[in-house]
């Protein structure tokens, strides 16, 4: 039996999503729990609708597991398991049966990203962890023109780190970027990326130069001939982890049953 599972987590504990040897990161933790749950020998694999770094947030992380069809626990039931055996800072919100076919990567048609900014002389306690702090004056405008720029299909190389797996050099970096919104409310500015999928690292670097232009570091002009991904040349302005969310992944209804 294949179950979807809709993950929360505060990123600041872990070593990123992805199993690594060390065994602190979330999926390390997802596996071992399910594993507790099922008496299983070894853990139980967990594939998740894409990775995030160590210190990036999630609201909604979509993954799936296979689990025996004899285990009789309801969803809801996995849900209390999984939250018992799980670090505070990871919560599994929602679990549901899929087909046995469907995969919480391949089948994703498109992912949204948050990026949070406080923007305000200090950076209060609580945000720490959780926000870019960017204390200086920004061009609320050019910023929105900005934004607004890197909408649409574009070769997105100029905004991608290397994952150092030898395959950048071959990699399509084409991407649809359908909308980049701003919201602002008092200090907080959230940034909001809804795409047909992301490269390593290309929220952060997208958010790094644009509010670059917006404090008026770079022109315009600059933003857009990275846009125009001249061969070679890489914006190597790059947000922290801290202000970067992973909101959730899209899928077609009839597929995914979450």
């Amino acid at each position: 039996m294949r179950l979807c599972l809709t993950i929360a987590y505060d990123g600041r504990p872990f070593a990123g999503w992805q199993s690594q040897c060390g065994g602190n990161t979330v999926q390390d933790h997802l596996e071992a729990a399910i594993a507790r749950i099922l008496h299983a020998p070894a853990p139980v694999p967990v594939h998740g609708s894409g990775r995030t770094d160590a210190g990036v947030h999630a609201l909604g992380q979509t993954a799936h597991c296979d689990v025996p069809d004899t285990c009789r626990m309801d969803a809801a039931a996995w849900v209390r398991a999984l939250n018992v055996h799980l670090p505070p800072a990871i919560r599994v919100m929602l679990v549901s049966p899929v087909s046995p076919d469907w995969h919480a990567r391949f089948d994703a048609t498109g992912k949204t990203y948050t990026y949070r900014i406080w923007h305000a002389p200090i950076l209060p306690p609580l945000e720490a962890g959780l926000a870019w702090h960017v204390p200086h004056a920004l061009n609320f405008p050019l910023l929105t023109e900005a934004c607004r720029l890197c909408e649409g299909r574009h070769d997105f190389a100029a905004f991608a780190a290397n994952r150092g797996d030898g395959k950048d050099d071959t990699r399509d970096n084409a991407r649809d970027l359908w909308s980049v919104s701003i919201a602002r409310e008092d200090a907080r500015l959230t940034l909001t990326f809804h795409g047909s999928g992301f490269l390593y690292r290309m929220v952060r670097l997208l958010t790094g130069s644009i509010i670059r232009v917006a404090m008026h570091r770079a022109p315009l002009s600059w933003l857009e001939s990275l846009l125009a991904a001249p061969p070679g040349q890489k914006s190597h302005h790059m947000a922290p982890a801290d202000g970067l969310y992973l909101v959730g992944a899209d899928y077609k209804p009839a597929v995914k049953l979450c």
